[in-house]
């Protein structure tokens, strides 16, 4: 169903102005937008966690999916799940299943569909290492199609071939393992997640992508950028690559505030921070 939608009601940020185009999909109704999509440009929204649209609001088209069924398979050890569903009621799922490895999406704020556009992780955990096959609808060649994790091709908060398509589901390894142990890892990243980065609904967790060779957050702490604000969006003091909104604070101001921190962090120590965070709209 296509209905108008301020943009800032349908993110963490709380950012955006107005979009016209904003569309509820399910398998039942997806056909029928078959046209619609192939000819215009498509913003696939998920939980709204990592973009910030602009204050300007966003001509094309925001496709919101709603896909939230969840199964587990015992005979193929296989989990089913929606591109909608959020990440920590997987992992919570998975608990109650006495399924293991999935304990890193407690405190990641995505949905199935983003944690594949973006292989999200933490703890030394990729969504990719759970990662079996997908089914997206794709709008150019207007059918469904399945893909694996070879086609995929999965990087560093990455994923590849997944253009001009939308996620509807994906099958993820679903390995038993001890309850005791899935316990007591949700209790340690839970309790980690809390003591190092900052509470509260306005902000979309990382900013910056880490790498290898570094760690986005200390280059900005050592770079003197904690508490550094721009018209109420400022770096935050306990961990410097969350970016924390005031209410009322605007889109413009965030990206001034990234682009400055990134100019910074360049100059003093010649790297070139790679934005996690997706701005939507125009923000000339």
């Amino acid at each position: 169903m296509k209905n108008k939608i301020k943009l800032s009601s349908v993110t963490t940020y709380k950012f955006g102005g107005f979009c016209n185009n904003y569309y509820e999909i399910t398998e039942e109704n997806i056909s029928q937008y078959r046209e619609i999509f192939s000819g215009k440009d498509n913003f696939i929204l998920g939980k709204g966690s990592n973009v910030a649209f602009s204050d300007k609001g966003y001509e094309g088209n925001v496709i919101h999916p709603n896909f939230n069924n969840i199964s587990y398979n015992e005979n193929n050890s296989e989990i089913n799940v929606g591109s909608s569903v959020y990440l920590p009621d997987l992992a919570r799922f998975c608990k109650n299943n006495n399924l293991v490895n999935a304990e890193f999406l407690i405190g990641i704020p995505g949905s199935v569909g983003g944690a594949i556009k973006m292989n999200a992780g933490s703890y030394g955990w990729e969504f990719s290492d759970l990662f079996v096959s997908l089914v997206a609808y794709n709008f150019i060649k207007k059918e469904y199609e399945t893909l694996d994790k070879q086609e995929i091709k999965f990087g560093y908060r990455t994923s590849n071939n997944l253009e001009g398509k939308i996620i509807v589901s994906a099958k993820l390894l679903g390995i038993k393992g001890e309850p005791k142990l899935i316990k007591e890892r949700l209790k340690e990243y839970t309790a980690y997640r809390k003591n190092t980065q900052p509470a509260g609904i306005y902000n979309a967790g990382s900013v910056f992508k880490n790498h290898n060779d570094y760690s986005a957050g200390e280059l900005i702490d050592k770079a003197g950028l904690k508490g550094y604000e721009v018209d109420g969006v400022r770096v935050s003091s306990k961990h410097a690559n969350f970016f924390i909104a005031s209410k009322g604070s605007k889109s413009s101001s965030l990206h001034k505030l990234v682009n400055h921190v990134k100019d910074v962090v360049d100059n003093k120590f010649g790297v070139s921070l790679e934005k996690e965070i997706i701005f939507v709209g125009n923000f000339e």
